[in-house]
């Protein structure tokens, strides 16, 4: 019987160690810490955002591998592996799937039944070193060499480690893209939210380096015919404001695209065109003559950030709006609301590591080596992340599966 050693008991090697065995194939899990699964049940706030409904490739940072690879193993088969192991599961909004328990322990629960159920062997306790090829009679085996200096020899070798993996842990000639966190709060300039600290808003967030682009997207308040070309990466969902910057799912979705020194923009409106946000603010005031720009503004947002809006765009939020051009200047605040980036809020807070080792070097179809078959590596351990709302989990299960199976018939072949 094959051999096959999966290194490390997160999401991606469990859901890799079942299909595995039950290809057949003899399977050791070998995690460091002192049981499996620990990562998942952080994930989503201790409930487990599983996976999500509207799945896509371009929802990636290398959408042609997602793709290819989603193409082996269609969305829908990942969500009937979680419904045939037992656990049931709902959908939230945006389309969010999560346990019916809410709680990440059964979705962890599931999969040690699972393993169980399936003959894997799980080593808590097992930190691995390196995993280097051996030739045995013209085939390639795999050495696993452990932190305790131990040695031992499989016939294929999956890697399941999660972020930012030594780089020694597999042969040097394989790939390695520098790392660093995405997935987290903003830390900003705060000149301008100062105040805001805790306050929620929904909100379009997006990086524009052209300040022309942001002009353009105000010509249509004086020619209606004008299309702008703006289509540069944009995250939409909740905005919390903190002391340091700007967090919640969409700051988290644009810490993947931002740098230090980009503007991030904050459309506070994000479901009004330019035109209707000029209109209503002018509307407001000549029924409301008396408010002041804080005042009409606060039928939009909430009272502090409309002080804000009002500050931002020059004028005094206790003073009324006097004219048809400082209610054109508040609405372009109001969707060009910009903070300087200065970096990642808190890497060790983050939830992915982008980098990892390159998809280049990877088949697609079997998360195979192409230099070296028998070499496996599979979710956050490659140069791979997606969006919140349950992708990266997602990639996870679909890159543990496609390498599990390819693993056994590979060696099994």
């Amino acid at each position: 019987m094959a051999r096959i050693a999966v290194i490390g008991g997160g999401a991606s090697g469990l859901v890799a160690a079942i299909e595995a065995a039950r290809k057949g194939a003899e399977v050791v899990v070998c995690e460091a810490a002192d049981r499996v699964g620990k990562k998942i049940l952080a994930t989503g706030n201790g409930r487990c955002n599983i996976s999500n409904a509207d799945i896509m490739s371009d929802d990636y940072n290398r959408p042609e591998f997602v793709q290819a690879a989603m193409n082996v193993l269609p969305p829908e088969e990942v969500q009937r592996f979680f419904s045939d192991a037992g656990l049931l599961a709902f959908e939230e909004d945006e389309g969010r799937i999560y346990p019916y328990s809410n709680k990440a322990a059964t979705v962890v629960d599931t999969l040690r039944l699972c393993l169980a159920e399936a003959g894997v062997e799980v080593r808590c306790g097992a930190g691995v070193r390196s995993v280097a090829p051996v030739q045995r009679q013209g085939v390639e085996k795999w050495t696993v060499r452990f932190e305790d200096g131990s040695d031992e020899e499989f016939d294929a070798a999956i890697v399941s480690v999660g972020g930012a993996p030594s780089k020694g842990l597999v042969p040097d000639d394989v790939k390695y893209v520098p790392t660093h966190p995405v997935l987290a709060g903003l830390k900003t300039d705060t000149a301008n939210i100062k105040g805001l600290s805790g306050i929620r808003v929904r909100a379009r967030l997006y990086i524009d380096a052209d300040p022309t682009d942001l002009r353009d997207a105000w010509m249509d308040v004086v020619d209606p015919d004008f299309e702008s070309d703006y289509a540069g990466p944009e995250a939409s969902g909740e905005v919390l404001f903190r002391d340091y910057g700007i967090s919640g799912i969409a700051a988290f979705d644009m810490s993947r695209y931002v740098r230090p020194g980009q503007m991030v923009f904050i459309d506070l409106l994000p479901d009004l065109d330019p035109q209707q946000k000029v209109d209503f603010i002018w509307n407001q005031t000549i029924a409301h003559p008396n408010r002041t720009a804080c005042q009409i503004m606060s039928g939009m947002l909430p009272s502090r950030v409309a002080r804000a809006v009002a500050t931002a765009a020059g004028l005094d939020p206790d003073e009324p709006i006097i004219a048809e051009q400082e209610a054109v200047v508040l609405a372009m605040v109001s969707e060009s609301f910009g903070l300087t980036v200065k970096g990642i809020s808190d890497p060790k807070q983050a939830q992915v590591m982008r980098g990892g080792y390159a998809v280049k070097g990877f088949d697609p179809s079997t998360m195979q080596c192409k230099k070296h078959p028998g070499l496996f590596i599979t979710g956050e351990a490659l140069d791979i992340d997606g969006r919140c709302g349950g992708y990266n989990l997602h990639w996870a299960w679909t890159s543990g599966m496609i390498a599990g199976r390819a693993a056994a018939l590979s060696v099994r072949a």
